[in-house]
């Protein structure tokens, strides 16, 4: 199959099942509830104090310590950053308080409130807005930088999508997304046959990409009530590089282990070191938009 045809197969695939109003409804719904909202019940968290919130930032970027630098947070004062798909609000806060001129953006409210919530707190400007990523609402060159961490494998159209984050980036902007690994130990190990048809695929020996199915979302993400989330885009290195064929791909790598099995026996900075770059849960991704 030519190259262009590829492309777009892996742009509309998902449209073909699913509408994106539908799509668009339905992840409203699903992430209205915060994405870490799990971790802060374990953690004994019950509001968003600044003592609370801290307590749940530190967990986070402790158990993600690749996160920031990757991002590069504290490089970005006074650069115009747009944060698509804002979760619990801790990278959307650590973005604001490096000096960026912030700009948040999310399909659900409550991600929407917890970032303006964490950002009059803490008295920084910026602010966050409610919206699809796949039909931008903002003009043309509107950012220096974009970052969605986890969240453009969910949209339904992670083509148009990137497509639309390069629209309002400015000649010379950088994009830093992450998106889940296709070809992980972890989908190896829990759905071989699935993940051997997307390798396949990816090299072109099958006609079809493969769609997630509810196991493999539900092992990924789920809410309160443990529904998976309705639309997860799994991803291999090699075809993100034909997708981002309009892009200059700066780095591209894999980061994060799980604690499956003897993993758990392991310490996670081992495991992060040792397996980490190899076969890792995420497709970490920095890019420039050619001038």
């Amino acid at each position: 199959m030519p190259d262009d045809d590829r492309i777009q197969e892996k742009s509309e695939y998902a449209k073909s099942a699913r509408s994106d109003s539908w799509i668009d409804h339905s992840n409203s719904s699903f992430w209205n509830e915060l994405c870490g909202s799990a971790l802060a019940r374990v953690l004994g968290i019950t509001d968003a104090s600044p003592q609370s919130l801290k307590r749940f930032d530190d967990w986070y970027f402790g158990f993600y310590p690749y996160l920031l630098p990757f991002v590069n947070a504290s490089g970005l004062a006074g650069r115009r950053a747009l944060e698509v798909g804002l979760g619990y609000g801790s990278l959307s806060q650590k973005v604001a308080e490096a000096g960026a001129d912030y700009t948040g953006l999310d399909i659900a409210a409550g991600p929407v409130a917890m970032v303006n919530h964490r950002l009059r707190q803490r008295g920084s400007p910026g602010r966050a807005v409610e919206g699809s990523v796949l039909k931008c609402p903002f003009p043309d060159q509107s950012f220096d930088v974009a970052i969605a961490i986890g969240s453009l494998h969910h949209t339904g159209d992670l083509g148009l999508a990137l497509s639309e984050l390069r629209r309002v980036l400015v000649p010379g902007g950088q994009l830093v997304f992450m998106v889940y690994n296709a070809l992980s130990y972890r989908r190896w190990l829990r759905w071989p046959l699935a993940t051997m048809r997307h390798a396949l695929w990816v090299r072109g020996a099958l006609p079809t990409r493969p769609s997630s199915s509810e196991s493999e979302r539900r092992a990924y993400d789920t809410d309160s009530e443990g529904n998976a989330a309705p639309e997860t885009v799994f991803c291999a290195r090699g075809e993100l590089w034909s997708m981002m064929k309009e892009w200059s791909i700066n780095v591209m790598q894999l980061e994060n282990i799980g604690d499956e099995g003897p993993l758990r026996l392991l310490s996670r900075s081992l495991k992060l070191k040792a397996m980490g770059p190899w076969t890792g849960l995420d497709i970490y991704v920095r890019a420039t938009r050619p001038s």
